[in-house]
């Protein structure tokens, strides 16, 4: 959000002040923005727990993502299947042949339980029939740092955290779990290229208002917001930290959020996840 902030302000003409209200899964931030004036002065910097995720690991939260305009989403950041570079494959196949070996199936580092990247892990080892059992981290950095000093062999780990860990040589790149190969990252193939469909996750943040903000006010703040994403300087901002620029209308961003609960609520019901 602070990347965006400078240049939408400069659009709006006032200033864009970020606001951090960290914890609780979003909830904080979530049930703060649901109840305030929807006149379009405060805003949610929301991420895909917050509006697609928590309604099914928390069994009553104190929002609903209709209390919400949908504004427009801001960037997305694509889950890495990562190994110390010393492990004994490089590649997925590998990696599955592997994890079938081993007795229990394969650790690997997660940032967190019911993150996206638990998620995606599971996700794949299902389509790709092989076991493995998280070992959860509070945070991606924790998670990264015990798979490049070896303490776990393999972790799911976003482009944000991982991408400079990759080019450094600290970690090798297995697969993306993205529609396209990273640009940063050329050599480093697609899930379904290295033969398993359908396991695509990201992590994203996007930006909406309280449920009845003008029509108009949300309009004109996707079309800045928009214009800012795509912008040569923040498009260039947001690749080089691993992120991939991705600006919506509200409706796309709308139609995101309701497949995104239909993808991942199942799944996360199926694991019996539970953060409360």
């Amino acid at each position: 959000m602070r990347n965006l902030a400078p240049g939408l302000g400069q659009r709006l003409g006032q200033s864009v002040i970020v606001e951090n209200r960290p914890g609780a899964s979003g909830i904080l931030a979530a049930s703060y923005v649901a109840k305030s004036a929807a006149e379009g002065h405060t805003l949610f910097g929301t991420d895909g727990g917050a509006l697609a995720l928590n309604g099914a690991l928390f069994s009553k939260l104190p929002y609903d993502p209709a209390d919400f305009a949908l504004v427009s989403m801001v960037i997305r950041a694509p889950i890495l299947i990562v190994a110390h570079p010393e492990a004994p494959f490089s590649d997925l196949r590998g990696l599955i042949s592997h994890a079938k070996r081993e007795q229990g199936g394969i650790a690997y580092a997660s940032p967190g339980s019911g993150t996206y990247h638990q998620l995606s892990m599971e996700l794949l080892r299902r389509r790709a029939g092989f076991e493995a059992r998280a070992v959860q981290y509070k945070g991606a950095g924790p998670a990264v740092q015990d798979v490049v000093s070896g303490q776990v062999s393999i972790g799911a780990i976003d482009s944000i955290v991982a991408m400079q860990q990759v080019l450094g040589g600290k970690l090798k790149a297995l697969v993306v779990l993205a529609p396209k190969r990273i640009a940063q990252l050329p050599n480093v193939p697609t899930a379904a290229e290295a033969g398993v469909e359908g396991v695509e996750a990201s992590p994203w943040v996007g930006v909406a208002a309280p449920r009845g903000t003008p029509a108009n006010i949300v309009s004109r703040l996707s079309s800045d917001i928009r214009e800012v994403v795509t912008s040569p300087e923040i498009s260039k901002r947001f690749t080089s930290l691993g992120m991939e620029p991705f600006a919506t209308t509200p409706e796309q961003f709308g139609a995101f959020v309701k497949q995104e609960i239909a993808r991942w609520h199942p799944l996360i019901k199926e694991l019996n996840i539970r953060l409360d």
